[in-house]
């Protein structure tokens, strides 16, 4: 399915698996291969083209889901998305991200840019080739974050799970670390007065019952 003149992307799953890769085509490209009773519905409202997937609830069991789909969605590397999932993974390349949520599912992103990234009971996994104003966070999963430049300040937490925060020089960056129930590690940068280039952006990082560490790469 081909959907020209989208500038939004809305995607929400349910036990599904979600693959979107930007590209320099102008449209919106959409596959799905269904797996047992699910739906998956498209429709385009103005520049805003929304994407979900219903499983159908079974008879005598309504609480129990009884399919899924593996939903690929290329989109035009100008344009906005916004993804959840729940029960399942989320996978992404050359994308702008308004927001990408999971509940029960990881989070794994290359070559993108974000302005919040979640999960709950999931990990996330980010290369982000520009970042700020971002923040990103888990509950019950680990963070390793990968960004190549900052433009406005970054907030990552973490609760049960380490974190790895992976910086280049040319992130203008002021790190505050704090942990609760962790230790705090700085790879190439001054402990005593942790600053990457001229420390323009606010770079916050924290974790409760977990590590966290910082890497000038």
């Amino acid at each position: 399915m081909m959907f020209e003149n989208v500038k939004e992307v809305k995607i929400k799953a349910v036990s599904g698996r979600l693959e979107i890769e930007g590209w320099e085509n102008d449209y919106v490209e959409v596959n799905y291969v269904p797996h047992g009773e699910v739906s998956v519905n498209v429709e385009q409202k103005g520049s805003k083209l929304i994407i979900k997937e219903e499983p159908k609830k079974k008879f005598f069991n309504p609480l129990e889901d009884s399919g899924w789909a593996e939903i690929e969605v290329r989109v035009p590397r100008s344009a906005i998305v916004n993804a959840k999932n729940v029960n399942g993974k989320l996978n992404a390349r050359n994308v702008r991200f308004e927001g990408a949520t999971t509940v029960n599912g990881e989070i794994s992103l290359k070559d993108c840019e974000a302005k919040k990234l979640s999960t709950v009971n999931g990990e996330i996994n980010a290369h982000l080739a520009v970042a700020g104003p971002l923040k990103a966070s888990t509950v019950n999963g680990e963070i390793e974050l990968t960004i190549e430049e900052l433009e406005d300040d970054i907030d990552v937490g973490c609760v049960n799970g380490n974190i790895t925060l992976r910086l280049t020089d040319f992130c203008d960056a002021r790190i505050i670390a704090k942990r609760v129930n962790g230790d705090v590690k700085l790879v190439g940068i001054d402990p005593d007065d942790p600053v990457i280039g001229t420390g323009e952006f606010t770079v916050k990082v924290s974790t409760v019952n977990g590590d966290v560490r910082v890497e000038l790469v």
